[in-house]
């Protein structure tokens, strides 16, 4: 009796100093109450109807959020087609009209050329500078005589420089007006999508489809100004910048591509030019022919647009759509224990109050 007593004394000490084990291990659950209204029921799958019609109808078939999106840059090589003809009936080479003002992707179309040919620079060799008008001798003294002289010749400043100076008034500058209308671009473009580890590109092209034909590769330029709303008035004298980007839209589950063509005007106001020197040598004596060329310089770039079907853009909206089914149980209780007139029997069959375990 007396073991039986000491072992009954320790498991009580232990039971002070240790939790019991059934309390540890408990298993916690949630008690469903299952209400007999048919108002709450229909509330209840009206709700969830609209979750799943917002899943399939705006989220799958509207929205395509099955899809996985990427957005990649590339580059164009422009080609320039057809030869221009001045006002004068001169026919302008390619080669000697559509030199490269840029970077790759970037073309040069001129629409005016003022040419000074015979330029010399010898020294002690002073004429008048368009650049620097004058009313009066001491206008021109900028306290350089070896630059500039004191002298105010025809309304211009006495300058240094290659004689006689560009200068479209005079005779000694001839001026000509080119034609655009039957200048045709040539675009082959590339695009890479990282994501989907797949290029688009047009480079291996060697037949020209001319636009308003599908997958057209050759525009015109002027259905390329016409796109920007630029009218011939507004680039003729002083130029143009115009960016022309090549939109890819790409659906790689079936490989194909729609390839959609957007121009936008830059600058019309300032317009672009650029200078080309042709330097020689005519009796011993260094000249150059000066052409300073206005026009349009066309920036191309490609835009793609891919999508492909995505198993994981599957999951993430089908667990998106079982988190949203919880909403219709949130707004049935709400409506349960808030609007109905029933509302306080039902909380107090949803809602039990335990006792109190608190020491007094």
């Amino acid at each position: 009796m007396w073991v039986v007593t000491q072992l009954k004394y320790v498991k009580t000490r232990l039971d002070e100093h240790f939790p019991d084990l059934d309390d540890v291990f408990a298993y916690d659950t949630v008690r469903l109450v299952r209400v007999q209204d048919r108002r709450l029921g229909l509330l209840y799958q009206f709700v969830k109807l609209m979750v799943v019609v917002y899943v399939v109808v705006g989220v799958f078939i509207i929205k395509k959020r099955y899809l996985d999106n990427e957005k990649a840059s590339g580059w164009i090589i422009c080609r320039i087609l057809r030869q221009q003809t001045s006002d004068s009936g001169f026919s302008w080479d390619v080669s000697d009209r559509t030199t490269n003002p840029g970077e790759i992707g970037a073309v040069f179309v001129p629409t005016r050329i003022l040419i000074t040919r015979g330029q010399t620079q010898q020294e002690g060799q002073y004429c008048p500078s368009p650049q620097h008008p004058c009313t009066k001798p001491s206008d021109c003294d900028i306290g350089n005589v070896a630059l500039q002289k004191q002298e105010c010749i025809d309304g211009f400043c006495t300058r240094r420089q290659w004689c006689p100076a560009e200068n479209a008034l005079l005779p000694t500058t001839e001026t000509h007006y080119l034609d655009t209308d039957d200048v045709e671009l040539w675009f082959s473009s590339y695009v890479h999508y990282h994501k989907f580890m797949l290029d688009v590109s047009t480079t291996d092209e060697v037949k020209q489809v001319h636009y308003p034909h599908a997958r057209a590769n050759t525009y015109k330029l002027r259905d390329l100004l016409r796109m920007a709303n630029l009218d011939k008035e507004d680039f003729v004298e002083n130029g143009a910048v115009l960016i022309v980007n090549a939109l890819y839209d790409c659906n790689l589950d079936d490989k194909k591509c729609q390839v959609q063509v957007e121009t936008m005007q830059v600058d019309t106001a300032t317009g672009f030019n650029h200078v080309h020197n042709h330097v020689y040598f005519e009796n011993g004596i260094r000249k150059r022919d000066s052409y300073r060329m206005y026009g349009i310089r066309i920036a191309a770039f490609a835009t793609g647009f891919g999508r492909r079907t995505s198993m994981a853009q599957i999951i993430l909206q089908l667990s998106s759509a079982i988190a949203m089914l919880s909403v219709a149980e949130m707004i049935t209780d709400f409506w349960l224990m808030s609007v109905v007139p029933e509302r306080r029997h039902y909380t107090e069959q949803k809602i039990q109050m335990s006792e109190d375990f608190n020491e007094d």
